[in-house]
């Protein structure tokens, strides 16, 4: 809005009916209210976008940096670290975060980037501004790495890891040392992948994400560690694509057994799983009751139903295929 700051979602009130194709989809759209979450995420979003058309459409570019500036301005006067809860009578996805210290560290990551820092003339208030934010930020232990929705500094850590700036030694750190726990930890499994035994709602994200994230590692490691962060990468992508307890390739239309029943409500009213979605896989919390009644005396690992039901470990999100997207572009570059 004219603050700078940037609404939550657009949705109904309420879900739609599961057989309900988008055309047919009437219900009244609404905003919901801004959050320092999405606020963040877009500032981080903008900022990045006017470093990558700086060189191709300088004025968009600078539409951005403005759009990003504006919106940090937002956060910087409102200090808010509540986080987004749904206003009342609102019950689609909440997508609540406490704790927004990674979206703000983000932000100011990728807009001390964008300031011109690592050139000189650079746009020193600025780039002073967010460098301070970073520097008191970097080692708070509040800070949550990951790569999703909800934790996602690895964003910022990542680029500022590849940057020629004052950070990019602690960000290495930190990134490698990450890294180096998903390898401890899948080394542990049988199926390789680094989550251990606890397989939550959208585990097959995390696992996906982990892989993004060994592939990160692999961009500023020594040429003796991006080998072995590669190959741990490539084993999280076989998992997902059938190397697993299921013996399930957990990608919609791929391998010999994939999911044909997804919690995906343009799939159900087609009658067929949409090709090319990732599944969300097992969730041994077992948090919908098709999965209770399925999956009670099952391993954590085997805790997955492919049938349209089970929304907590058979839905499709836009989030857990863009990590998908990354590795499977990463195996092939």
């Amino acid at each position: 809005d004219e603050t700078g700051g940037v609404y939550h979602k657009v949705t109904g009130m309420t879900f739609p009916g599961m057989a309900v194709v988008p055309e047919k989809e009437t219900e009244q759209m609404v905003l919901a209210p801004v959050s320092t979450a999405a606020t963040g995420d877009f500032a981080a979003v903008m900022a990045k976008a006017a470093v990558i058309y700086k060189a191709i459409d300088a004025g968009f570019a600078s539409k951005a940096y403005e759009a990003a500036a504006k919106a940090w301005k937002y956060i910087a006067d409102n200090n808010d670290t509540t986080g987004f809860t749904n206003p009342e009578g609102m019950d689609t996805g909440e997508y609540s975060d406490s704790n927004t210290l990674d979206e703000r560290f983000w932000a100011a990551s990728e807009l001390f980037l964008a300031s011109g820092a690592e050139e000189s003339g650079a746009q020193k208030t600025d780039a002073d501004t967010y460098a301070s934010f970073i520097r008191n930020t970097i080692s708070d232990s509040n800070l949550k790495p990951g790569l999703g929705w909800m934790d996602m500094a690895m964003y910022a850590v990542y680029d500022l890891a590849k940057s020629k700036t004052e950070f990019s030694a602690d960000a290495k750190s930190l990134l490698l040392a990450e890294a180096d726990k998903l390898i401890s930890a899948a080394e542990t499994d049988r199926y390789f992948q680094s989550l251990g035994t606890n397989y939550y709602w959208g585990s097959n994200m995390g696992i996906a994400s982990n892989g993004e994230l060994l592939y990160m590692a692999a961009k500023v490691a020594d040429e003796k560690k991006a080998v072995t962060y590669k190959s741990a990468a490539s084993k999280e992508l076989n998992y997902l694509l059938g190397a697993n307890a299921m013996g399930y390739s957990f990608v919609t239309g791929y391998g010999v057994f994939s999911p044909k029943n997804v919690h995906h409500r343009p799939s159900i009213a087609a009658g067929k799983a949409m090709p090319g979605m990732l599944a969300g896989g097992a969730d041994n919390a077992l948090e919908d009751e098709y999965a209770k009644k399925m999956c009670k005396d099952e391993a954590p690992s085997m805790c997955y139903v492919d049938n349209d039901s089970s929304y907590s470990t058979n839905e499709v999100t836009v989030y857990w295929n863009s990590p998908l997207i990354y590795i499977l572009a990463a195996e092939g570059s």
